[in-house]
C-alpha cells in the first residue's frame, strides 16, 4: 500500500511541475513578440554593418567571365549530375566540361551546398571530375 501511495504521488506532483512549466512557457510564448519590438527598438538606425568583400566573390566574378567565353555545355551528361545539378552548377558559374574538370570535390560541394544538398563523396563516387575531363578533351 506504501508504494502505490508513494508512486501516485510522485505521478501527481509530476503531472502538477510539468503543467505548471508548460503554462510558464505559453505564457511566455506570447509576451515574445513584445520583447522582439524591444529589441528591435534598442538598435541604433545609424549604425550598419560594413560591407565585407570576400575572396571568394573575386573567385566567381573570374569564373563567371570564363563561363561567358566558353560555350555551355551540357552537364546532365555525366553520370550522377541530373536537372537540379546541372542547374546548381550553372548558378554557381560551372557551365562547361572543362570548368567542371578544373574543380576540387570539397570546394565544388561546399559552393554547390547553398542550392542543392550534396557533399564531396557523391561528386568522387560518380567521378564527376574525370568525367568532365574526359568530355572536355573530346
Amino acid at each position: 500500500m506504501y508504494k502505490i501511495t508513494r508512486n501516485a504521488t510522485v505521478l501527481g506532483v509530476g503531472l502538477g511541475i510539468s503543467a505548471f512549466i508548460g503554462w510558464l512557457l505559453m505564457r511566455e510564448g506570447k509576451r515574445a513578440p513584445q520583447l522582439d519590438v524591444i529589441v528591435k527598438s534598442r538598435l541604433p538606425e545609424s549604425e550598419g554593418m560594413p560591407e565585407i568583400p570576400l575572396p571568394l566573390e573575386d573567385l566567381q566574378d573570374d569564373e563567371d567571365e570564363d563561363a561567358q567565353t566558353q560555350e555551355a555545355d551540357d552537364l546532365t551528361e555525366i553520370r550522377g549530375i541530373g536537372p537540379n545539378y546541372a542547374q546548381a552548377l550553372r548558378q554557381i558559374g560551372v557551365s562547361s566540361f572543362e570548368q567542371l574538370a578544373r574543380q576540387n570535390p570539397e570546394d565544388l560541394a561546399e559552393r554547390l551546398a547553398l542550392h542543392v544538398n550534396i557533399g564531396p563523396l557523391r561528386i568522387r563516387e560518380y567521378d564527376w571530375i574525370g568525367q568532365a575531363a574526359r568530355k572536355a578533351q573530346h
